[in-house]
């Protein structure tokens, strides 16, 4: 295979993270051998959005492994966050669903020195309404002139991740509505906006109460395109003990099953 919601909210774990539901249990398995700093401390992890659920665990197991920790969790669309860090703002870790967007905060010299790593991997899928009332079954439907779809901005990873996948089959649609991330596309589907969109396989999850309006369809797999998730400390961050033992912990088997239960694949899957 080739390779290649809006949201935008801190808050402090474990009591919440960036505006959703709780996320899957904390892994029973020994904390990994990373040494955290001693005491009270607070690591700042900037997320693309599609990973709040599993990140939102990791923090709360960070915090229980590290106690007098706190973490600071911001999901929104990779862009967004790049954004926020060329104006300044703190972050120790930083977690991105596209390698073309981590490559601009490492020509924006945001990334310590060999610290990305390979995090997980998706898949894209297609949102519908509950019931598919239209009838999509798969990408080609987004060649139907009667349909309005949704799709992430240009600018976006889901934007980019979709747009590639329909250039496979020559197609180029005029979206009814934009978003920057996979959670806003999959909202204005249930809002009853667009009649379809691409998200990520494990959008659904992580829908809340808009779960209830849409539904899934599988993109086969001669269709779909591995998303690649990487995980880096920063060059300017203000607690590098915290956020080297942070990146250590998402990397670790127990970090590695939170991600597995909320949906996503492991480093290296086709």
């Amino acid at each position: 295979m080739p390779h290649h919601p809006v949201l935008g909210v801190l808050l402090s774990l474990p009591l919440a993270a960036c505006g959703g539901g709780a996320g899957p249990a904390a892994a029973p398995d020994a904390a990994p051998a990373a040494p955290g700093p001693a005491g009270a401390h607070t690591v700042s992890v900037f997320a693309t959005a599609s990973l709040r659920i599993p990140f939102a665990a990791l923090a709360e197991r960070y915090e229980q492994d590290h106690p007098g920790a706190r973490v600071e969790l911001r999901c929104d669309g990779g862009q967004q966050l790049l954004e926020a860090m060329n104006a300044g703002e703190v972050c120790d870790v930083v977690a991105i669903g596209d390698n073309s967007q981590m490559s601009k905060f490492a020509a924006a010299a945001h990334l310590a020195g060999g610290s990305s790593a390979e995090l997980a991997r998706n898949r894209i899928a297609i949102v519908v309404a509950k019931g598919n009332p239209k009838q999509v079954r798969g990408l080609a439907d987004f060649g139907r002139a009667e349909l309005r779809f949704a799709l992430g901005a240009r600018s976006a990873s889901i934007g980019r991740h979709a747009r590639w996948a329909l250039s496979r089959r020559q197609l180029d649609p005029v979206p009814a509505s934009t978003a920057n991330t996979a959670d806003g596309v999959l909202a204005a589907v249930a809002a009853g906006e667009a009649d379809a969109g691409i998200v990520y396989a494990t959008s659904l999850a992580a829908a809340g109460e808009r779960a209830a309006r849409v539904e899934l369809v599988a993109v086969p797999e001669g269709d779909n395109t591995p998303v690649l998730y990487s995980i880096a400390t920063t060059r300017q961050a203000k607690q590098p003990q915290g956020a080297a033992a942070f990146r250590a912990l998402a990397l670790s088997p127990v970090g590695q099953r939170i991600l597995h239960d909320a949906g996503f694949l492991p480093i290296g899957a086709k």
